[in-house]
């Protein structure tokens, strides 16, 4: 977190560090280990049990035991995941904002639903104007709205 992150109203400011001629690397110059002991010592990924996530199912398997932490696989990958994407009844009128010419012989305008992508119809809200619902599948009480509304749903052959 920056400085101008703690204080977003401040103006900037340099948040001010130990002078280089007092930092341990300029304390320790001419010593060959800078107060790490005997040499090769905090050199590389030696004292900490090796780089990264080394070691988590050995020698640092007890550290992710106490942090909660669960390694390896769970459960499985289903290949075959079905997707249904539905829509409400009541949703069906911003598909059809105006009412199309109806044909002489008492024909209802056809909305497919396919063709947008949805595959079931919900029987959530209310729908006012007939019309005919091409659907795969339909709720019970979908079913019953648009039949009420004087519509029908038709399925895909």
């Amino acid at each position: 977190m920056t400085a101008l992150e703690q204080r977003p109203n401040a103006s900037p400011r340099v948040i001010p560090s130990l002078p280089t001629r007092h930092r341990r690397v300029r304390r320790m110059r001419g010593s060959r280990t800078h107060g790490w002991g005997v040499s090769g010592q905090h050199r590389d990924s030696g004292m900490r049990g090796g780089r990264g996530r080394a070691g988590t199912f050995k020698h640092k398997k007890t550290r992710l035991l106490a942090e909660g932490i669960k390694r390896g696989k769970h459960g499985f990958a289903r290949t075959f995941q079905r997707t249904v994407r539905t829509i409400n009844v009541g949703d069906l009128t911003r598909f059809m904002p105006e009412m199309p010419e109806v044909a002489s012989k008492g024909e209802l305008p056809l909305l497919d639903l396919s063709g947008f992508g949805y595959t079931k119809l919900l029987g959530e809200g209310v729908l006012t104007r007939p019309m005919a619902v091409r659907v795969e599948k339909a709720s019970k009480s979908a079913v019953r709205k648009v039949e009420a509304a004087g519509g029908k749903i038709v399925h895909p052959e």
